[in-house]
């Protein structure tokens, strides 16, 4: 069975020592490195995930890429920030990702680095698209004031953009909300594909004047309250600590996609353990969400990051764990067996056992799977 989610420690981020290191050598990748041709133009995009629709974009001048030298391939973490570049002999754009410390990635595995100034510069512009994209992260001890009962507000779904009205209804660990109008409830079932889910989404709150990062799922459910709205029941929405009803447990997908909508979801699944880590690739497995699925794999372009496993496209997929055992704070290293089945008419069939391979580079730093393997039953 999943392990109940656990409260998170705080991460203490080391990444600020590595900045420092690599701009000690980075004269030495600028002698043995090549540059890029010149650009005619440049603009740095956030998105959610590699899919996502809704996009915040700032332009930037061409002439900070001068100088962007190649250091050869590496792996590529897992990014929200994209930058388009057109070239100015043949007119083509290139696309890099950009990580956390102002290297470029493109697609075929190269890595690139800026001048020390123009990577400052665009980290700059980094941070301020991002806050600029994303929600407040809020406790829901002070959300559920900034949405009080019968409270209108509107919803933005962070990866398609679509919007809709709403109102909180009621609910105490969490908001138990409605859309206004019939047309409200069609975009949001618009929004999951034309057919209601449980699957959780990561979502923008407006109210109040203020913008939070919330989850939703898309399932009608429980009591209703607003007549000829074409939506029988109300939905929920989840804030950062929110809990659910009943048990007042802590729901793991909807506090991944707080984290994912207030663009905090890298440190939230830094704080993970290796089980949890691995709950988490299955909920991202089950929601095919990619953002989510790259962010737990230790290289972001391995081609199991960017694949549904188990025959999740066909049917719901169920997980345990084998003989679960604690892992030492100072591991490196973790290897998690898993039974998996598919769900089909109240069965749990084509069964197979996996070896979750994971690690990290410190104990300071995030578990990530390297790989999954079958293993011996």
């Amino acid at each position: 069975m999943n392990r109940p989610l656990q409260s998170l420690p705080v991460v203490i981020v080391w990444k600020t020592i590595l900045s420092a290191f690599l701009f000690t050598v980075i004269g030495l990748a600028y002698a043995s490195g090549h540059a890029d041709a010149a650009p005619s133009s440049a603009e740095l995009h956030v998105r959610s995930s590699p899919d996502a629709q809704h996009e915040s974009v700032k332009p930037l001048p061409p002439a900070l890429l001068d100088g962007l030298m190649s250091i050869g391939n590496g792996p590529q973490p897992a990014s929200d920030l994209y930058l388009t570049v057109r070239q100015t002999a043949g007119n083509s754009i290139m696309i890099y990702t950009l990580d956390a410390l102002g290297n470029l990635h493109r697609e075929d595995g190269q890595v690139f680095l800026l001048r020390p100034a123009a990577r400052s510069k665009l980290l700059h512009e980094a941070r301020q698209l991002r806050s600029q994209h994303y929600g407040e992260l809020l406790p829901w001890q002070e959300a559920k004031s900034v949405i009080p009962r019968k409270a209108n507000l509107t919803v933005v779904d962070l990866e398609t953009g679509l919007r809709f009205n709403a109102q909180r209804r009621a609910g105490s660990s969490h908001a138990d909300v409605q859309p206004l109008t019939k047309v409200d409830s069609e975009t949001m079932k618009e929004i999951y594909g034309g057919k209601w889910s449980w699957h959780r989404r990561a979502i923008l709150v407006i109210a109040n004047g203020r913008t939070l990062a919330a989850s939703m799922h898309g399932m009608p459910h429980g009591g209703d309250g607003i007549p000829d709205n074409g939506f029988r029941g109300h939905f929920c929405i989840h804030f950062q600590g929110s809990a659910t009803h009943g048990k007042g447990n802590i729901d793991l997908g909807h506090q991944l996609m707080v984290a994912k909508a207030s663009g905090t979801l890298e440190r939230f699944i830094g704080a993970l353990d290796p089980y949890d880590a691995v709950n988490a690739f299955f909920l991202a497995n089950e929601y095919g969400d990619r953002a989510l699925m790259r962010a737990v794999f230790a290289d972001s372009l391995s081609p199991q990051a960017n694949s549904r496993h188990f025959g999740a496209e066909e049917a719901a997929i169920r997980h345990q764990f084998i003989e679960s055992e604690d892992i030492p704070g100072t591991a490196l290293t973790a290897a998690i067996r898993v039974e998996t089945c598919q769900a089909r008419g109240g069965k749990c069939v084509n069964k197979t056992m996996s070896l979750f391979h994971l690690g990290r580079l410190s104990p300071m730093d995030a578990w990530k799977i390297d790989e999954i393997t079958r293993s011996k039953q």
